[in-house]
């Protein structure tokens, strides 16, 4: 009977290895899933983050050719075919803010929607406005402007998602 015990006990503790081991191996497979997850995460998070730093960076081209048009156009003192080209900027920025807009709160898309929306009404008028009232339109956008840049360094400084 004693080798049948041991035998007996033998095949209890194989057992015992055997599932302690499906167990490890199950918990290991757990780990490196939730591992995987995170990179994924990851690597999404800066996917997005690179293409909102590309968009602040057009953003902000576009905002400076449209204020260097639209002081051009001012001075001439008619818009002709820069003051197509002004609407053509303001669309432009207005696009670029929808879409950097997404990655921000509802109160920033305000700020995006009513800049976007000032640059037009300024392309709309800055043929024919003195210079104190086409200054005092750019007041207010460059107000919301430097908001919109506060945005952005948020974003490049990792603070956005």
């Amino acid at each position: 009977m004693t080798k049948e015990s041991d035998s007996a006990a033998n095949n209890r503790r194989l057992a015992l290895v055997s599932v302690v081991i499906a167990l490890l191996s199950l918990v290991a497979s757990v780990v490196q899933n939730v591992n995987y997850l995170r990179s994924i995460d990851s690597m999404q998070r800066n996917i997005l983050r690179t293409e909102s730093l590309r968009t602040c960076r057009d953003l902000i081209d576009t905002f400076f050719r449209f204020r260097l048009k639209a002081e051009a156009v001012q001075l001439s003192g008619s818009a002709g075919m820069n003051g197509a080209e002004l609407k053509a900027l303001a669309y432009q920025f207005g696009g670029l803010g929808t879409f950097l807009a997404n990655f921000h709160p509802d109160a920033a898309r305000a700020r995006y929607s009513a800049l976007a929306w000032q640059l037009n009404t300024i392309a709309e008028k800055a043929g024919s406005l003195p210079k104190d009232a086409f200054d005092a339109l750019f007041v207010e956008a460059d107000r919301q402007f430097a908001t919109i840049n506060d945005d952005c360094v948020k974003a490049a400084t990792g603070h956005l998602l």
